[in-house]
């Protein structure tokens, strides 16, 4: 304020000071940390009924859209246990295995393009109910599959809807999410994965003993069911404020933020978002900072992009692929080759896994994202060095010890995985990347997650097949390497509202910031200069 009054005449300067003395809001409405302060002391999502609308609302049409992914690795992993299904497709097994199991990933990684255009040009909702429809599609020619060329083709068009989702959904949460409560709702997005897989894992178990191709078909229909789901509840949800605002239609946008964020009144924090928004997207026009290749013409732009790559990276790369489509081949070498323990025990890590997962979700907020990522990547270097040492124990030895510390080490190393990278990839990726490039951004993610999973899911099954246990160096490696990067570049981005997070990036000069301040306070003093020019 004190730069502007020295840039406006005499008389304008007076007006300002008067008007700030008035009314404090004015200077606080830009704070970095006003808005913040103002949802840390609006009361729980719980005893708001208006936020409890929206939740009730966001999780069936948004939310769910990442049980599919948990879904089809859980299932996959069953279905490799259902002697019908692994006899009716000619008992695959290496590189055939692995493109059944990769051929999703390819799908998610053509739509890739399209899936933000959709988002970006005819809303977040559209998209969701773009891919829900081709995810329906899929399910069913996977069901009626009777071939293996047919199956492969259904997980590539269940893969090709899935991107319309995962790009369209967590922008949609993360945008309409009360600001108390946007990091825990946008984490819990990822945690869904989990969901879908504990669905899959126990309804295998039970279609197992099903004596027909009717033991893995059923699990297979039943995989557009999260994609019903979506479509039930999207439209009952309002489009995106920012989307609506960077379209013009900002009535629309503050209807909806009042309606959910001050309970149907214009509070003070409900104007801050409204402003923010509107200068923040107004700035992004104006720069041009809204194409394919604004994502690295900047410093800031190009610093997002690396997490975000690392990101999608570091959530298939880190060994987890291993547990999560190939579970069964694993506990086939340490002497577990019971198909109903392999089941039973694949049910049982999923919901493991889901609980430590929602519980990481519900404290990122209060313990942070650094340090759970430090944790997170050092906990599974420790715990996957540890599991190929008793791997190759037992390889050599056969002993029951051996084999009962690898089933221990891994729960213990997804308990590491989870309490970072289940929640925080999808919400730490929304939060760092702005309006203008946060359809494209969460689009290069899922991109970089597809080709992570492809290379993962088409590799392991031959790595696991020629070399066993040897294998796992390679995770051991890998997992080196992020523990290393997550230390030293992963960005802390808590307690920030979704606008002011560009400081961390873009230094305190943020474009979107600062031209947005200064554009505001001008047009504030230009309003009350012609109140006093009319008064005169």
């Amino acid at each position: 304020m004190d730069s502007l009054r020295k840039r406006l005449p005499a008389p304008r300067q007076d007006i300002l000071a008067k008007e700030s003395r008035s009314s404090p809001s004015i200077t606080a409405a830009f704070e970095p940390s006003r808005i913040s302060e103002l949802a840390r002391d609006s009361p729980p999502w719980y005893k708001v009924a208006s936020r409890r609308r929206l939740y009730a609302l966001l999780f069936p049409g948004a939310i769910v859209s990442y049980m599919t992914s948990g879904y089809d690795g859980s299932m996959m992993n069953s279905l490799q246990t259902v002697s019908y299904w692994d006899d009716f497709f000619g008992n695959p097994r290496g590189s055939t295995l692995g493109l059944v199991s990769a051929i999703i990933a390819l799908g998610a990684m053509c739509s890739a393009p399209l899936a933000p255009w959709v988002a970006d040009h005819y809303g977040r909702r559209w998209g969701i109910t773009v891919g829900s429809c081709i995810m329906i599609a899929g399910a069913i020619i996977q069901c009626e599959s009777t071939t293996f060329a047919m199956f492969v083709v259904s997980r590539f068009i269940l893969g090709f809807g899935l991107t319309f989702c995962t790009t369209a959904s967590p922008s949609l949460v993360s945008e309409l999410s009360h600001p108390k409560e946007r990091v825990a709702v946008t984490a819990i997005c990822n945690t869904c994965w989990f969901l879908g897989a504990i669905v899959a894992a126990w309804l295998t178990y039970g279609t197992r003993v099903i004596p027909s191709t009717w033991s893995w078909r059923i699990p297979s229909l039943l995989q557009m069911l999260p994609s019903m789901i979506q479509l039930s509840a999207i439209w009952f949800l309002p489009e995106s404020p920012r989307w609506l605002i960077s379209h013009d239609r900002g009535e629309e946008a503050m209807a909806a933020l009042k309606r959910y964020h001050g309970d149907g009144e214009e509070t003070e924090l409900v104007k801050l978002e409204y402003e923010e928004i509107c200068a923040a997207i107004h700035m992004e026009k104006a720069s041009g900072n809204t194409t394919w290749k604004s994502m690295v013409s900047t410093k800031g732009n190009r610093y997002r992009m690396f997490i975000v790559v690392c990101m999608g990276t570091f959530s298939q790369w880190s060994g987890n692929g291993l547990i999560s489509y190939y579970l069964a081949r694993i506990l086939e070498t340490i002497g577990i080759n019971d198909s109903a323990t392999k089941s039973l025990i694949n049910g049982i890590i999923n919901i493991w896994n889901f609980l430590i997962a929602i519980s990481s979700a519900l404290l990122v907020e209060r313990i942070g994202r650094r340090p759970l990522f430090r944790i997170s990547t050092i906990g599974m270097l420790v715990t996957f060095t540890s599991w190929t040492i008793a791997s190759a124990v037992y390889a050599e030895t056969a002993a029951h010890g051996a084999a009962m510390a690898v089933l221990v080490l891994i729960f213990l190393f997804q308990f590491f995985y989870c309490i970072a990278f289940s929640p925080l990839p999808v919400a730490y990726s929304v939060e760092i990347l702005p309006y203008s490039v946060r359809a494209k951004g969460m689009a290069t993610y899922v991109f970089t997650t597809k080709v992570a999973v492809f290379v993962n899911q088409y590799v392991n099954p031959i790595g696991l097949a020629n070399i066993q246990w040897k294998y796992y160096i390679v995770y051991v490696v890998i997992l080196a390497i992020e523990s290393f990067i997550a230390y030293g570049w992963f960005v802390e981005t808590k307690g920030r509202a979704l606008e002011e997070i560009a400081v961390l990036f873009d230094g305190e000069e943020a474009e979107v910031i600062t031209a947005a301040k200064s554009e505001v306070e001008i047009a504030q003093v230009e309003d009350l200069d012609r109140a006093s020019l009319k008064k005169a």
